[in-house]
């Protein structure tokens, strides 16, 4: 990494002013194109109607992204994000599978709850890029084939397994966003994933609140 000095570089806030403001520019336009891009679907969205939303030119959009298929790469990023850092996160923490899988479902609904547009665009994108859907698919195929491994889950490794989890938690989530369900219900939902899973009832009330509070503490 280089490290500029003030004696180097004698105006430190006009050298980080522009910097600064092309992430707040980048910000706005992920902002902005995630609410059309939910409006619209990733394959009905250009670079004119993200710019408009945003408030700037289109040539600005360009700065920031060569395509609108870059742009919709750069949202999956974002969202994908929060998923795999209860992953991650839990791994190096705990590698308890159980666990995992009550963070990740927990993480998706607490997303419904306080960013009801960027949820709605997770579950858009898992439905029509092939390739985010595929990522999700392997973060989750990876947790339950650890907790198979482990003699933790009682099921068996595959696609069925995955769309219980994903099935579950997807609709969970539109629910929440349509206001038909209440975010309490969060620790319900993951309990009922558990159970699907396999997961000793005994165990799955202690599992839950776990996750919530590594949750809650990171």
């Amino acid at each position: 990494m280089t490290v500029t000095t003030a004696a180097e570089e004698p105006d430190s806030e006009a050298a980080t002013g522009y910097p600064r403001k092309r992430r707040q520019t980048r910000r706005r336009l992920l902002r902005a194109g995630t609410v059309v891009l939910v409006e619209r679907g990733p394959a009905q969205v250009t670079a004119g109607q993200i710019a408009a939303a945003a408030g700037v030119a289109v040539g600005t959009f360009y700065n920031h992204f060569p395509s609108v298929d870059d742009f919709v790469d750069a949202v999956a990023d974002d969202l994908s994000h929060g998923v795999e850092i209860g992953r991650d996160t839990l791994h190096d923490i705990e590698h308890d599978p159980s666990r995992r899988v009550a963070i990740g479902v927990l993480q998706l609904l607490e997303m419904a709850d306080a960013d009801p547009t960027a949820a709605s665009a997770f579950v858009t994108l898992a439905a029509l890029r092939p390739d985010f859907r595929a990522r999700i698919r392997a973060i989750v195929g990876q947790a339950i084939n650890d907790g198979v491994e482990a003699q933790l889950f009682d099921v068996a490794v595959g696609p069925a397994a995955v769309n219980a989890v994903l099935g579950t938690a997807f609709q969970s989530m539109r629910s929440l966003v349509l206001g038909e369900t209440d975010p309490g219900e969060a620790q319900a939902v993951a309990r009922l994933v558990l159970r699907l899973l396999g997961v000793p009832a005994g165990e799955i009330d202690s599992v839950v609140a776990q996750a919530a509070a590594t949750l809650a503490a990171s």
